[in-house]
């Protein structure tokens, strides 16, 4: 049994994904991208490995590949861009505007170290896929119980 240290972050990120799947079941689903508290985009993200490599997929629709730039370490993705409107319009009669425009900075944890420098990624359709091999795992220690004696 290894020790894990407290990381509130991540409690608020499992509550956030709980309210997800509470709105989801009742039939509201997202209809917008998320926003994060500072107002920036959050792109939906799904990241899994099949055994020989790690696969990221994140959701970025209305952007181009040169609005997008992308990082890898053997532990971590970090994505960034910019979507900006390409018209401004002017007219008084403005409807409705849920298309989101902004930037968005995020940092995706991996699963397991990737071979970083191998990593390649691909834009069609509106999703990023980031896809790289894993790296050969190595043993961590463990801690062990000692039995304390006296003398």
């Amino acid at each position: 049994m290894s020790l894990i240290s407290w990381n509130p972050v991540s409690e608020l990120e499992l509550m956030r994904q709980q309210m997800d799947r509470m709105f989801n079941h009742m039939g509201a689903g997202r209809l917008l991208p998320r926003l994060e508290a500072t107002g920036q985009l959050l792109p939906s993200v799904d990241v899994y490995t099949n055994g020989k490599e790690a696969i990221a997929s994140i959701e970025l629709p209305g952007f181009r590949p040169e609005d997008i730039t992308v990082e890898v370490t053997e532990e971590a993705i970090h994505i960034s861009g910019e979507s900006k409107r390409e018209q401004e319009i002017k007219e008084d009669n403005y409807y409705r505007s849920e298309r989101q425009y902004g930037r968005f900075d995020r940092i995706i944890p991996l699963p397991q170290r990737i071979k970083d420098a191998e990593a390649k990624a691909n834009f069609k359709n509106g999703v990023l896929s980031i896809r790289a091999p894993l790296a050969v795992e190595l043993k961590r220690p463990r801690a062990h119980k000692l039995r304390v004696e006296s003398t």
